[in-house]
């Protein structure tokens, strides 16, 4: 797959790098955490249609919703399912896993003297409890996590909270997402984005920007 590329300018003047972090520096890995807790193939497939991919997730990620009320909702939602989905929530630290590449591409950007920000939709309960073992959060200079500050993207207002808190302009700055409706509204704002499909086609459109990982 071609990697998707919006931005004003050819080359830029940039200072300031912001990455996702779901499925671009860390794994969002639900399918292979319910095969490793021993769910049936229909039943990870169910759950990531009826669980995951639904809109009290999304209502969790802008802070509306709490994770510690997903059990039982799901549990009385499908009650054939309540022993998986009960298992489920209570291993839910092991749904992530970290790139091997995350923290040597944020070391590699810092070390290239551009200041590094995360912009992630992520549960506060799940932030809290994940966040603290990334290998890559302490050399961040600053982040915004959807939850804590009840927007999430794409919402343009979660952006400029980001370039206001940080005092950053749109203009210098990368902005790297693996979803594209993220992109979009981050592009409209005048900021250079990169649509992430994998680490190497993110390499070759760093360097099509004057961005050499080393």
């Amino acid at each position: 797959m071609l990697l998707y590329i919006s931005y004003k300018r050819k080359m830029g003047n940039y200072k300031n790098i912001i990455f996702d972090v779901g499925d671009v520096l860390i794994s969002f890995r639900y399918r292979d955490y319910m095969r490793d807790l021993g769910f049936p193939e229909e039943t990870v497939e169910f759950l990531t249609n009826n669980m995951i991919f639904t809109d009290f997730w999304e209502a969790m990620d802008r802070g509306e919703k709490d994770v510690g009320e997903a059990s039982e909702l799901f549990c009385d939602r499908y009650p054939e399912l309540s022993q998986e989905i009960r298992i489920f929530w209570e291993n839910i630290r092991d749904i992530v896993a970290e790139f091997d590449y995350a923290r040597p591409l944020v070391l590699s950007m810092k070390e290239k003297g551009f200041r590094v920000y995360l912009l992630s939709n992520y549960p506060e309960k799940l932030a809290d409890m994940h966040w603290p073992q990334f290998t890559f959060l302490p050399d961040m200079d600053g982040y915004i996590i959807s939850a804590k500050v009840k927007l999430a993207k794409p919402d343009p207002a979660i952006f400029r909270m980001l370039m206001d808190r940080y005092r950053m302009k749109p203009e210098e700055c990368v902005f790297i997402d693996d979803n594209r409706d993220n992109i979009q509204t981050a592009s409209e704002l005048g900021i250079t984005s990169i649509h992430f499909t994998g680490y190497d086609d993110l390499i070759r459109e760093l360097q099509k920007i004057g961005i050499e990982e080393k």
